[in-house]
């Protein structure tokens, strides 16, 4: 295994990261490539802010729904 992965590797072990504890050195693989990749800087980032939307869009799904409007009158023909 070497300590710099690829563009590949890091896509994974980002996404993984989303949803289990990367080991330490899984971490330092990550954070070593992210120091020279732009692309795969802002990849993270965007899984990141999926990942906080997602969580606020849990959030508001728990929430019950408001009662329906009432239905709309009919005027008399």
């Amino acid at each position: 295994m070497k300590l710099k992965p690829t563009c590949r590797e890091v896509h994974q072990l980002v996404s993984e990261g989303q949803d289990r504890d990367l080991s330490v050195v899984e971490k330092i693989r990550v954070r070593v490539h992210l120091v020279v990749c732009d692309a795969c800087t802002t990849f993270n980032r965007q899984m990141r802010f999926l990942r906080h939307a997602m969580r606020k869009f849990e959030i508001a799904d728990d929430v019950p729904p408001t009662s329906p409007p009432p239905p709309a009158r009919r005027e008399p023909e």
